[in-house]
């Protein structure tokens, strides 16, 4: 089922001409689920996570970093100036209508988020598979094809180094 999160993704798309295999199915809200879900549907690229950020200040921000990493507090707060911590779940859906465990990188409402923060690592690999505006729609995209979406859909983007 489509939701307004999972139109903004395909309008997004679409405008950029680009073609990642988008698939639907049960709903991933954890790792291990993800795993299974790739299995069944043979999806062959990387899967990663999307983290979902507040600041005292009450800026958001995205984190998107391989599945297999762990998010570096400190690394962050030198990039953004700022403290933040993971939103809460429940904030997460009033805000985006993502569950957690299932953040999309993109799509969201216009100006929720501040800036994003990219591990350079994705784009080691040939494909990524990240959430698609819900938890029962995934994409399997070229890394260099998210690349293009993250630039078009924020301002700000910061790289770890």
């Amino acid at each position: 089922m489509e939701n307004e999160m999972n139109k903004r993704c395909f309008d997004i798309i679409k405008k950029l001409n680009l073609n990642p295999r988008i698939v639907t199915h049960r709903p991933i809200l954890n790792y291990e689920t993800a795993e299974e879900v790739d299995k069944e549907l043979n999806l062959t690229g990387e899967e990663t996570k999307t983290l979902f950020l507040k600041s005292k200040a009450n800026n958001y921000y995205l984190f998107i970093t391989l599945a297999t990493e762990r998010m570096n507090s400190k690394q962050i707060k030198n990039i953004l100036g700022e403290k933040v911590n993971l939103v809460s779940g429940e904030e997460m859906i009033s805000l985006t209508s993502m569950q957690p465990g299932c953040m999309t990188p993109f799509g969201l409402k216009e100006n929720l988020i501040m800036a994003i923060i990219v591990d350079p690592k994705i784009y080691n690999f040939d494909k990524l598979i990240c959430a698609f505006g819900s938890e029962t729609m995934s994409m399997e995209i070229k890394s260099e094809d998210l690349k293009k979406i993250l630039e078009y859909s924020y301002k700000t983007i910061y790289t770890l180094s």
